[in-house]
């Protein structure tokens, strides 16, 4: 007796061990790449955080280096050499150096060139600072280097 709607010479067994077996691997290799897409973002989103964190760092040094009066001795390091900055958080490391410069119209730096100070007449200070990470997997990969002016008075 047959059913309704159901062929009986029709065979019903489901998928063979071979067809499952191919569609396992055709999965894995799907997986694969996928976690490898998981890993570099991973990767990719643990250095711009690095960025942000070494960009911070870089920030918060020099708003106290500018925070400093003129005439201040970490300021008036002029010896060309870096000097080296306290870090706030570890992981990074800090060295300025400041140079000296009697600037007495903007227009005098209209052919690249900074007029060298002598003595008393220093008005103007260019702090360049470097932050790098030592942070393992990043040491000698991430470097944040620029300048700011401090003017006196």
């Amino acid at each position: 007796m047959a059913h309704a709607g159901v062929n009986p010479e029709r065979s019903e067994q489901g998928f063979t061990l071979i067809e499952m077996l191919v569609a396992i691997m055709i999965l894995s290799f799907v997986a694969l790449g996928i976690a490898g897409l998981f890993s570099h973002a991973v990767i990719n989103n643990a250095s711009g955080y690095d960025y942000a964190q070494l960009a911070t760092e870089a920030r918060f040094a020099m708003e106290e280096l500018q925070g400093l009066p003129f005439d201040d001795d970490d300021l008036d390091k002029t010896t060309g050499e870096p000097h080296t900055w306290e870090s706030a958080t570890e992981g990074f490391a800090i060295t300025y150096t400041v140079e000296d410069y009697a600037v007495v119209g903007w227009n005098q730096l209209e052919g690249g060139a900074w007029p060298a100070a002598t003595g008393t007449d220093v008005n103007v200070k260019r702090i360049t600072m470097t932050v790098a990470s030592t942070n393992q997997v990043l040491e000698g990969r991430r470097l944040f280097t620029f300048s700011a002016l401090k003017i006196r008075g």
